[in-house]
């Protein structure tokens, strides 16, 4: 598997894990020209290591992403839907074993999500920055909360 597939695969799974009650979550890989108001998740790539490690009969490769809620805080609104979006990444994200996974098409024309073998994806989340720039501030407030996610896949058989 390479790089920006496992990117695009985890933006895709992001889209469809990440539920929120009253509001659409968009989710984009960046770089991107979006410039819109409200809220957005952006999925960014940092950096992508080839690893030692085995993981079954294959080498891996860990992709390091940073997965951001972003957008203005014109309302009460706009801050209550950022927390809500923080804590379905959250919740999603901190679920055990998680794996990249893929959407497949059935002969039936429904789908369902299939996790990809040999896959991980796992959270970092520093408990120091803060989410909104100065807290106490009546201007405008622009939400910009931060985490690190590790995903492991592999890149080819061993000998």
């Amino acid at each position: 598997m390479k790089t920006y597939d496992a990117l695009t695969l985890f933006t895709a799974q992001l889209e469809r894990n990440i539920p929120g009650t009253g509001f659409k979550t968009k989710v984009v890989i960046t770089p991107t020209n979006l410039k819109e108001k409200g809220l957005v998740i952006t999925v960014s790539l940092l950096k992508s290591i080839p690893e030692n490690k085995r993981m079954g009969r294959y080498t891996t490769r860990t992709v390091r992403v940073k997965v951001a809620v972003q957008g203005s805080l014109e309302s009460q609104t706009g801050l209550e839907q950022a927390c809500e979006a923080i804590e379905s990444l959250d919740e999603y994200l901190s679920t055990p074993q998680l794996h990249l996974t893929e959407w497949k098409e059935t002969a039936e024309a429904m789908g369902s999500e299939v996790a990809i073998p040999n896959t991980r994806i796992v959270q970092r989340i520093s408990a120091e920055d803060s989410f909104v720039d100065s807290p106490d501030s009546t201007e405008l407030q622009y939400a910009d909360d931060d985490r690190i996610v590790l995903i492991t896949i592999p890149i080819g058989e061993c000998s």
